[in-house]
């Protein structure tokens, strides 16, 4: 099981796009990979670039905080099979880990319609 999330410099889980990496915890490993994440750059399709590469990564689980996804990029994660660990807020990476099995038990795939980000 891979469980990824766009985390800040500081190691904190942030909105898809807004982290400037991407954290992979592999279950089985025991061990975690961060890449940097190719939709942090850009200037359109941020969303959707990030997604691409968490399929790309094969990623099963990611853990999202409110307005991460926008409809186009929660469809293609739901789509694919992604669970989604929904945070009421961002918390350090590292602390979602320790307590996994407890997150893992509310894990969904479904994020809801008020959580997705809506372009002003």
């Amino acid at each position: 099981m891979r469980i990824a999330a766009t985390v800040t410099k500081e190691g904190l889980i942030s909105k898809l796009p807004d982290g400037p990496y991407i954290v992979i915890y592999d279950k089985e490993k025991k061990d975690a990979e961060k890449y940097e994440n190719p939709g942090f750059p850009l200037k359109d399709g941020r969303r959707i670039a990030t997604v691409n590469f968490l399929i790309e990564k094969n990623v099963d689980h990611v853990i999202t905080i409110p307005e991460s996804f926008c409809d186009i990029s929660y469809g293609k994660a739901k789509n694919i099979g992604i669970k989604f660990i929904r945070l009421d807020e961002s918390l350090p990476f590292e602390k979602v880990i320790e307590n996994l099995e407890t997150y893992l038990n509310s894990a969904a795939y479904d994020i809801p319609e008020q959580e997705l980000f809506k372009k002003k």
